[in-house]
């Protein structure tokens, strides 16, 4: 998922009386040793149906690659897991099979702050309305990172599946599958296997930047580009053929002039909020660490050089009636909400004009950076990717 994500110190290890990361195993723990990094172990479910948020990611996650790619249907033939470590990072590394590992900070950040924005009644206020959705969330109890994955056993248990922590888990699904996605692009449009040409085997990190990559800034940058390209659209098609935001279109409607797309509005609309929030988040996280040097854009931009793809696979697909002006219109509004509430929750005021800066021309010229740029990178990478 994007050049995702740094809190703190962005030191991931060196190995090796050289100093240069060596990795010739397959075991994922074998790989994090090298980079000094630490695994994070899931912790084991709970007493009362209650299962660990990366439990439950790591079998979406595996059943998400299955579903993408045969190869990755056989578990052997793929390793996934987490870091433990405070960088809002991940990395995609290939040996003899292909290795994908998210630290925690980036799914514990997004969702902490898709339930913190629920508890906030007056983000989304129509969601309490119950002559559309009926009920009310409970507040919550115990630890934020363990869910109930099975029904109250009476009625004297807190309402399972009550409505603001269900919009707060679809939006933090639509994030994480980014984030995997992002690595899955890096893996198959041959950008790990570019790095390895040209620096030995190493993983492809998303921070910090690295000259021993020897990659030059506008093709890392172009590099991840492709793999937003990549994340964005796969994430449009499994919310077009799931749907996970269609209950709450009426809500919605209530209270956004949104152009109508058939009975996909809503999920089109909420794709965009949790994708810009993961944006929005990464670049909270890139100016608290003084990070110098970053391969994307600010969230806005970044959003908006990844809008055309989006509207034209969709239309290209049969998926959407939206002009593209429509889709500039969704995604927008969704854009603009999720900054508000951001920079709401922060007791921060939001800066609008700041945003739709991106929107008048800085898209176009960002993607003819990129254009120019893969010019020299695409005939390299054709005959990489798998």
């Amino acid at each position: 998922m994007g050049r995702v994500w740094i809190f703190a110190s962005l030191e991931a290890g060196k190995c090796g009386e050289s100093g240069k990361t060596i990795m010739s195993e397959d075991t994922f723990e074998t790989v994090l040793t090298n980079l000094g990094l630490k695994k994070f172990d899931v912790p084991a479910p709970k007493a009362g149906g209650y299962t660990h948020l990366f439990q439950i990611v790591t079998e979406r996650s595996r059943a998400r690659l299955a579903d993408l790619s045969d190869d990755y249907a056989n578990p052997d033939a793929l390793a996934f897991g987490y870091a433990e470590h405070r960088a809002f990072n991940a990395f995609a590394h290939r040996t003899s099979k292909d290795i994908i590992c998210l630290y925690t900070t980036p799914l514990r950040v997004v969702w902490s702050f898709f339930n913190a924005m629920m508890d906030n009644r007056q983000i989304f206020p129509w969601v309490d309305d119950v002559e559309v959705l009926g009920g009310t969330a409970p507040a919550p109890k115990g630890d934020l990172f363990f869910l109930r994955e099975t029904p109250p056993l009476n009625d004297a248990e807190e309402a399972f599946n009550s409505i603001r922590p269900r919009l707060a888990r679809a939006l933090f699904e639509v994030a994480a599958d980014f984030i995997l996605l992002h690595e899955v692009g890096h893996l198959r449009n041959g950008h790990v296997a570019l790095l390895q040409q040209r620096a030995g085997v190493r993983p492809f990190r998303e921070l910090p930047y690295d000259e021993a990559d020897k990659l030059e800034i506008p093709e890392a940058q172009a590099l991840e580009f492709d793999a937003d390209g990549f994340a964005v659209q796969k994430v449009f098609e499994r919310v077009y053929k799931e749907n996970p935001f269609a209950e709450f279109s009426k809500g919605l409607f209530k209270d956004h002039r949104l152009p109508e797309d058939g009975g996909h509005t809503a999920s089109w609309y909420f794709t965009w909020f949790a994708v810009y929030s993961v944006f929005r988040l990464f670049d909270e996280a890139m100016a608290i660490s003084e990070i110098p040097l970053r391969m994307q854009p600010p969230a806005a931009l970044r959003q908006a050089c990844l809008l055309p793809a989006v509207a034209a696979m969709t239309n290209r697909s049969g998926w959407s009636g939206l002009s593209m002006q429509q889709w500039v219109d969704l995604a927008t509004d969704a854009g603009l909400e999720a900054e508000r509430t951001i920079t709401g929750l922060r007791r921060m005021k939001p800066d609008p004009h700041a945003y739709l800066a991106a929107w008048n021309g800085g898209a176009f010229d960002q993607i003819g950076f990129y254009l120019d740029t893969w010019e020299g990178l695409a005939p390299q990478l054709a005959a990489l990717k798998r």
